[in-house]
């Protein structure tokens, strides 16, 4: 059976992208602008900015529009557009404990200093359908709730790191790793195993929000060692800054919101003194979610264990990309012909040396006839 080769036609992939379009404008609503994904979704473009790396509202946006609301196309859409920017330079090392917080809860102290900030949640009332929702109208963009709210005092710009409540009493035993002064940059080299601490959380940053999340779940589930108390999540915004070209000054050129997650475990290994381990989680936009799930990771893969999955480092960096299991996955849409064919012919041949029944003696379509040739 000879090979024919594969010709797909530009003319029907044109058409078929065409296709594409006219699904995602094929309503009767008005087109989204980029300023209300921006604005009404933007907790799907804070996930396309963590998966793919790149802190830019505006452009997650557009790929949010593009990608028609996947995710993770989207965060490749954006990946895809990082790659092709010119490097300038780099920020300066940025101290978490400069966040302007909208939002800290601590759930491992009631009586937390600076005081516990719920901020813009959802979180601790009733999951269920806002049918007002659906006949919402512009009017209730002017509502402002908190015009009338008694409010006497301004929240603090900083926050006591409850981490370091830990810290001053020793209680917190630091992950054996050499501090970095030039850590690795993910983006433009490859990971290698046994990969650094720099490395791991890089990657951890970058993971696929689901896949981040599964995994964090599989240890609480289980399959693993560590049930983690968080010390505190919060979300904020992070300055920016740079050294000026001429001066050599610290500047403040920007702002970026990020979610960041602390976690103690308790080693149980150092039992003559008794200390916690703990975890850590930082990413783009508001996704707490992720940076919780990355403490969970960052805390198991410190113990380096095999029997677990998320205790291993090469297996949770090999799968929690998105763009690599997008890659792979999407992949097999592709033509498998000849493969396919090769597959066919040797379970063919077993079958026919054991005398098994092939094609139309068994009952079922033959495989040989021409309706089903794989080679179609």
């Amino acid at each position: 059976m000879g090979y024919v080769a594969v010709k797909a036609g530009e003319e029907l992939i044109d058409r078929a992208e065409q296709l594409f379009e006219k699904q995602r404008l094929n309503t009767t609503g008005e087109v989204l602008s980029l300023d209300e994904i921006e604005g009404q979704l933007g907790r799907l473009s804070a996930q396309v900015m963590s998966d793919s790396g790149l802190y830019a509202p505006r452009l997650a946006a557009l790929a949010v529009k593009q990608a028609q609301g996947d995710t993770v196309e989207a965060s490749f859409l954006l990946r895809a557009y990082r790659s092709t920017l010119e490097r300038w330079g780099e920020t300066d090392p940025v101290d978490p404990d400069e966040m302007f917080a909208i939002r800290r809860v601590s759930p491992a102290y009631k009586d937390v200093p600076g005081g516990q900030i719920l901020g813009p949640t959802k979180d601790y009332t009733q999951r269920l359908l806002d049918f007002d929702l659906a006949d919402e109208s512009e009017t209730n963009k002017s509502v402002n709730p908190t015009d009338e709210w008694d409010i006497d005092e301004e929240s603090p710009e900083t926050l006591t790191n409850v981490m370091d409540l830990l810290r001053d009493e020793g209680l917190v035993h630091e992950p054996d790793s050499d501090y970095e002064s030039s850590p690795t940059d993910t983006t433009r080299e490859s990971v290698t195993h046994p990969a650094s601490r720099d490395t791991i959380l890089q990657e951890l940053a970058r993971g696929e929000t689901g896949a981040v999340t599964a995994l964090g779940y599989s240890a609480l589930r289980g399959y693993g060692q560590v049930h983690p108390t968080l010390a505190e999540v919060k979300v904020g915004r992070l300055p920016v800054t740079i050294d000026h070209p001429y001066t050599g000054d610290s500047v403040t050129v920007t702002e970026v919101e990020v979610s960041e997650s602390e976690a103690v475990v308790p080693v149980y290994a150092k039992r003559d003194d008794p200390q916690f381990a703990f975890g850590y989680g930082l990413t783009f936009g508001r996704n707490e979610r992720k940076a919780i799930s990355m403490t969970i990771l960052d805390a198991s893969i410190q113990l380096d264990g095999e029997d677990e999955p998320a205790e291993d480092p090469e297996f949770v960096l090999d799968t929690i990309d998105g763009m690599d299991s997008f890659g792979f996955i999407e992949h097999l849409k592709l033509p498998h012909y000849v493969t396919f064919q090769s597959i066919l012919d040797r379970i063919r041949g077993i079958r026919d040396r054991k005398g098994l029944k092939n094609g139309s003696e068994s009952g079922r379509p033959d495989a040989d006839s021409s309706e089903v040739n794989a080679d179609d």
